[in-house]
C-alpha cells in the first residue's frame, strides 16, 4: 500500500511518524512496525482514527489560545493538516467540539488582551525601545481582537447590528379590512335617522 510519492515525501515519512507515534503510545506497536515494514502499515485514517488522543490534544490546544497549526506541531506523531481538516468534517461529534473549542478560544483571546494592555514597560527604555514596545503589544492586541471577532463576531465583532424591520400600516389595507367586517358583521344593527331637537 502506498500513501504518497516515494523516498522521504511519502512512505518513509509515515513510516517514521507510525513509529514515533508508538513510542509515545506505549511502544507497542513500535517492534512491530520495525519488524513488518512499510507494506504493512495501518492506513493514516486507521492510524488517527477517533481513538486517538491527538484529538484531545488538539481541543486543549485550541481551547488554551493556540491554533490548528500550532497543536499539530505540538508533537511529531500528530496528524498532517489535511488528516486534521478531514476528520473535523467528517466526525460531526467532533466537529461540534472542534467550534466549542474555537469559541473557547475567542474568550482565551479576549482575556490576553486585557493581560497584554495592563503591561507597564520596563523602566529606563530609550523613547525609540519605548515606540517599539508600545508597537509590538499594540500588534499582539489588534491580533487578538481580529482573531477573537472572527471566532466570535457577535461578541467580540466591531459591527453593531441596526437589521431594522419595517412596520409600517398600509392605510389602503387596513381601510379594506374594516370595510370587509363591516360587510361580514351579520348583528342585528337598526339605521336611525338624525332629528333636530329643541331645547
Amino acid at each position: 500500500m502506498v500513501w504518497g510519492g516515494g523516498g522521504e515525501g511519502g512512505d518513509a515519512r509515515f513510516a517514521r511518524k507510525c513509529y514515533v507515534y508508538a513510542q509515545a503510545h506505549g511502544g507497542y506497536m513500535a517492534g512491530y512496525v520495525r519488524r513488518v515494514g512499510i507494506k504493512s502499515l495501518p492506513s493514516p485514517d486507521r492510524l488517527y482514527g477517533p481513538e486517538n488522543k491527538c484529538w484531545e490534544v488538539i481541543l486543549e490546544t485550541i481551547t488554551s489560545g493556540g491554533s490548528l497549526s500550532t497543536a499539530l506541531a505540538k508533537h511529531t506523531w500528530m496528524p498532517s493538516v489535511m488528516q486534521a481538516r478531514r476528520h473535523i468534517a467528517n466526525d460531526l461529534a467532533y466537529q461540534a467540539r472542534y467550534e466549542k473549542a474555537l469559541q473557547d478560544r475567542a474568550d482565551k483571546l479576549a482575556e490576553e488582551i486585557m493581560e497584554i494592555a495592563d503591561l507597564t514597560p520596563p523602566e529606563g527604555l530609550e523613547p525609540a525601545a519605548m515606540s517599539a514596545w508600545v508597537a509590538d503589544k499594540r500588534l499582539r492586541v489588534d491580533a487578538r481582537k481580529w482573531v477573537a471577532a472572527k471566532l466570535q463576531p457577535k461578541r467580540y465583532g466591531d459591527r453593531i447590528d441596526v437589521a431594522v424591520t419595517d412596520t409600517r400600516i398600509s392605510v389602503m389595507d387596513a381601510l379594506a379590512q374594516a370595510k370587509q367586517r363591516v360587510l361580514q358583521d351579520s348583528s342585528d344593527v337598526v339605521d336611525v335617522e338624525s332629528r333636530d331637537v329643541e331645547c
